[in-house]
């Protein structure tokens, strides 16, 4: 049986309206690790995709029971740029996509990385506004603890995560040990670079103000 269908594999899923806000697989026992990509594709509660696949193979090597995938935007497509053409409907006057990826997903993201064992991230360079990146990974690693550390799989030359589908020089061997990608104490990540998508709208905010610079 191909691994897109394996047994052995407990699969679920949570969505809201059209949005998938988890993606979780269950090997058995051990940490339960949490991952968190740009947006879902296609794999659901009944089916895996080539991500998902590669998800389950890595983590039930590495020792974890099980994982949760959550997202920066919960837009379900396989296509980026069509991820990337709805959140720009938010400058447009689209509240409830606004709403749904900063009221809902943003609240659900940081709760699951809060209760996870280990949180890794990988949105790999399709993660265009770096504003939000960093709101959200503010978000993660500030207020209730725990603040966990966030894991990667190596970086691109920009230092965003890598994502498992990344080709050529950024291909990710099936081994590849995790490395820490931005410890909880330190606030450093990308090079500073001016957003190319602005996804505030007022009121209310979608980023929130931040007290200082946070990058270098």
């Amino acid at each position: 049986m191909s691994d897109r269908h394996r047994e052995g594999i407990r699969r679920n899923a949570e969505f809201h309206g059209k949005n998938r806000l988890t993606l979780s697989r269950t090997f058995g026992l051990g940490p339960r690790a949490l991952v968190i990509g740009c947006n879902p594709s296609e794999a659901n509660a009944l089916r895996d995709d080539p991500t998902s696949i590669w998800w389950n193979r890595w983590f039930e090597a590495d020792g974890f029971g099980g994982y949760d995938a959550v997202n920066l935007y919960p837009i379900c497509t396989s296509n980026p740029a069509e991820c990337r053409r709805i959140v720009a409907t938010i400058d447009h006057g689209a509240r409830d996509v606004r709403d749904d990826i900063h009221f809902v997903n943003l609240a659900h993201v940081v709760a699951k990385a809060k209760a996870a064992s280990k949180v890794f991230v990988c949105w790999g360079a399709i993660a265009w506004d770096i504003d939000w990146v960093e709101h959200v990974v503010e978000e993660i690693q500030s207020g209730e603890a725990p603040c966990p550390d966030l894991w990667c799989w190596g970086t691109t030359q920009s230092g965003a995560p890598k994502h498992p589908m990344a080709r050529g020089k950024h291909r990710i061997p099936a081994d590849q040990a995790a490395v820490l990608w931005r410890p909880a104490s330190r606030t450093w990540g990308y090079p500073q670079r001016r957003s190319t998508a602005n996804i505030s709208m007022e009121p209310p905010p979608v980023r929130m103000p931040r007290p200082g610079p946070h990058r270098n």
